[in-house]
């Protein structure tokens, strides 16, 4: 089966000639005399979230029927149909306003606009014919990124709270011995810097020897020893 026109020239969004556009193909190997030919996907789908925030930032287009009348003016398309079928995909109202720097709304629009132009493709995702990887890529390079997401506390347990007691003990005993190896480190500093090899050797025994010093003093308070 024959891909749509948008799927190969990598301009899901059937954006024409005209922008100069990132990721175009070079002069040479334009095939299209309509539509804009994308080295990559990820170009393409940038092209058109890069619209998309035009519309709002320059335009001040907020809602989808304001964007989509833009988009496919009735001159050209059936826009009436073509809002309906994106405010379904999207989850909002028609004139509902959005927000095109946010990644959740850009990323919305983009993938039923893909769906749209380019009828339903072969994969289970919102825009069926890119992953999930292809879209947030295409955001990006549109200088919108994905939220972070957000790292939760840590839950108090007997297991959390034992390891924070054990942590804290480390780093109290350590503090304790932690003149030790400053003071080795000090007297080693002749040999580190010295330049002959000799002594730049002793030098680092010197240093290793404090720290499996220190670190054994800790280990002896660990078990009560000390």
């Amino acid at each position: 089966m024959k891909q749509p026109r948008g799927i190969r020239n990598y301009n899901p969004g059937n954006i024409r000639w005209g922008d100069r556009w990132q990721g175009l193909v070079p002069v040479d190997k334009r095939t299209d005399p309509a539509f804009c030919q994308f080295v990559s996907a990820a170009y393409g789908i940038r092209a058109l979230a890069r619209t998309l925030i035009t519309y709002q930032d320059k335009y001040q287009l907020y809602t989808i029927r304001e964007m989509i009348s833009r988009w496919a003016p009735p001159s050209e398309n059936n826009t009436e149909a073509y809002v309906r079928a994106v405010a379904t995909q999207v989850g909002k109202g028609a004139d509902e306003q959005l927000d095109m720097q946010d990644y959740t709304d850009l990323r919305a629009m983009t993938e039923a606009i893909i769906r749209h132009e380019n009828g339903k493709g072969p994969l289970p995702t919102p825009s069926t014919w890119y992953d999930s990887a292809t879209i947030d890529k295409a955001l990006v390079l549109a200088g919108v990124e994905p939220p972070r997401r957000a790292t939760g506390p840590v839950p108090v347990t007997k297991e959390t709270v034992a390891a924070t007691g054990t942590a804290g003990v480390g780093i109290s005993q350590l503090a304790e011995v932690a003149p030790d190896v400053v003071d080795a480190v000090t007297h080693a500093q002749d040999s580190l810097t010295s330049g002959q090899i000799s002594r730049v050797v002793v030098g680092l025994v010197l240093v290793g020897l404090a720290v499996f010093i220190a670190w054994s003093q800790v280990s002896k308070h660990k078990a009560g020893v000390l």
